[in-house]
């Protein structure tokens, strides 16, 4: 156990600590950042939730399924704005029959009072079994999950979004869809992927670029202004597991060059609302991206017809409407796919996901 925060946070970025800190019987415990998945780890979460999604279709499995967690309570802890990530994990507890309650508003709970991240978490470990937070701070939910490592009653936490670090699931949830989509492509090793946009403070991008990091011989070409071009400390990392990276500040140049060889492209806005304040939301004319940071359609003759093409969502200007039919077009299975990674994170962090993944087996659903 950390004597501090600050050896708690320090023992993330080791990956011989980590797992002590943030697993529990072998499962997760505490879901944190990207990192602490390890290939096979991943691979499980994914089957996981393909299991989940086929036993869906048919009344007995969901009825199954609703009978993994009847009778858990998860607290949702929403210090941002969130329409998708909220929901998606409301919809989640519920295929695996937990009931959930949400705060999206601090202003009405205790931390408008001054109460503190551990007293407000130990007091709501006593009323739910798991929490899942959002918060502008990028270490409100690890401050929360070394507040509950201490305590007499810990629960999971689960990050849904800390600051401009990171969002786990959302990175699970866009490998889910990699996986699924590469199937028949030999997987998500060795694929060349872009990533556009504010990669600085864009904390899904971010988180996937760290969870590629874990498949053999990926390609990794970023493509963001200067001031919000990858930091150093994510490109050691890519560097330490042998990612291949580019730095690109023309889109235009790097699809005109390589715009064939691309298998995946993932375009995120320009996160305007961290200049406004952590709770700013920028006004019309500020938000969108510049010319060169836009998937323009015409540039589509320079893609393959199977280039996936993928998004966080919100999106504003930068991936035009015009590319909906597209082939490669994944960004609505993404948001669906977010569901079923998320009730597999619940599976697992519970420790039932290997009864479902067994179920479904023997259904030959897998």
């Amino acid at each position: 156990m950390a004597n501090s925060f600050e050896s708690f946070k320090a023992g993330m970025d080791s990956r011989e600590e980590r797992r002590t800190l943030l697993q529990r019987d072998g499962k997760p415990f505490f879901v944190l950042i990207s990192q602490q998945f390890m290939r096979a780890d991943i691979e499980s979460l994914c089957d996981t939730a393909t299991a989940i999604r086929r036993l869906d279709r048919h009344v007995e499995g969901r009825d199954f399924l609703r009978s993994m967690l009847r009778g858990h309570r998860i607290m949702n802890l929403f210090a941002q704005p969130s329409t998708r990530t909220a929901e998606s994990f409301i919809a989640a507890a519920d295929k695996l029959g937990a009931s959930t309650r949400q705060v999206s508003d601090l202003r009405t709970s205790s931390f408008a009072k001054g109460e503190s991240v551990e007293d407000a978490v130990r007091t709501l470990s006593s009323f739910f079994d798991a929490i899942v937070t959002r918060h502008q701070d990028d270490d409100f939910a690890a401050r929360a999950a070394w507040a509950l490592s201490r305590s007499g009653r810990p629960i999971p936490v689960i990050s849904a979004g800390s600051g401009k670090s990171q969002h786990v699931s959302q990175s699970l949830l866009d490998i889910y869809t990699l996986r699924y989509s590469f199937a028949e492509r030999g997987g998500v090793d060795g694929k060349d992927v872009v990533i556009i946009g504010d990669v600085a403070r864009n904390r899904a991008a971010r988180s996937l670029a760290y969870l590629l990091a874990r498949f053999e011989r990926p390609r990794i070409h970023f493509v963001s202004p200067d001031a919000f071009a990858p930091d150093d400390a994510l490109l050691r990392y890519l560097d330490r597991h042998e990612v291949r990276t580019t730095i690109n500040s023309s889109l235009a140049t790097l699809l005109k060059d390589q715009g064939g060889g691309i298998d995946a492209i993932y375009v995120t806005r320009l996160q305007q609302e961290w200049d406004r304040g952590n709770n700013g939301i920028p006004d019309a004319t500020d938000r969108g991206s510049a010319d060169e940071f836009v998937l323009k359609p015409e540039y589509r003759s320079l893609l393959r017809p199977d280039c996936l093409l993928m998004h966080p969502l919100p999106r504003v200007n930068e991936l035009p409407e015009e590319w909906e039919d597209h082939p490669g077009f994944m960004v609505w299975r993404q948001v669906r796919n977010g569901m079923w990674i998320r009730a597999a994170l619940f599976a697992a962090v519970f420790g039932c996901d290997g009864e479902i993944r067994n179920r479904a087996a023997r259904l030959r659903l897998l």
